[in-house]
């Protein structure tokens, strides 16, 4: 896309799955001041938009864990949702999913519906918790940032058959990374969208 005269790429991950054919859906937050926002929000039905991909270094295989933990913050939503998707929509994947979720605000969740509907669908397999810096008075969620005892209790322990994806902005990355570490997980069982 060129803004001012400027190529602008952003990296995206759809949500659907290489299953639904001939189409796919993007989860995308609009910024204020954001290139790309405002490119999207210019759009009207029939425009054309210039896409590559895919692109990407996780793979994921049935039954390569045991379990995974999710640790996500705001948009980073986007990648844990498509690969919890595939695991729990496959029904030989015995695969679990404990997903840490945070945001701001109750308002700045994406794709809550979906996630909660993962978690009615798949009480067995699927687990979210969600994480508020901004909590509203009613919250059983929660409150802050994510924690190394949020990990302890919502995410599988450290183990050869587990790992941890994680996704947000550079600070909770960072903070996620060091988390990890402290509480034993290994590079192995650590991936960084």
């Amino acid at each position: 896309m060129y803004s001012q005269g400027e190529e602008v790429i952003k990296p995206y991950t759809p949500t659907t799955l290489d299953t639904d054919v001939g189409y796919f859906e993007l989860v995308i937050k609009m910024y204020p001041q954001g290139r790309m926002s405002h490119h999207f929000r210019e759009m009207r039905e029939g425009d054309y938009l210039p896409v590559r991909g895919p692109k990407g270094r996780f793979r994921y295989q049935p039954g390569q864990v045991r379990a995974f933990g999710m640790l996500a913050g705001g948009s980073g939503i986007t990648p844990m949702f498509q690969v919890a998707r595939a695991i729990l929509e496959d029904p030989k994947d015995m695969t679990q999913v404990h997903l840490i979720y945070a945001n701001v605000t109750y308002e700045d969740i994406l794709l809550k519906e979906e996630i909660d509907g993962l978690a009615t669908n798949y009480p067995d397999r699927f687990h979210v918790y969600y994480v508020l810096n901004q909590p509203p008075e009613e919250w059983a969620g929660g409150v802050g940032f994510v924690s190394k005892e949020m990990i302890q209790t919502h995410c599988p322990a450290p183990a050869a058959d587990i790992k941890v994806l994680r996704c947000g902005p550079p600070p909770m990355n960072k903070a996620m990374a060091g988390h990890l570490d402290a509480l034993g997980y290994s590079a192995e069982m650590q991936f960084q969208f």
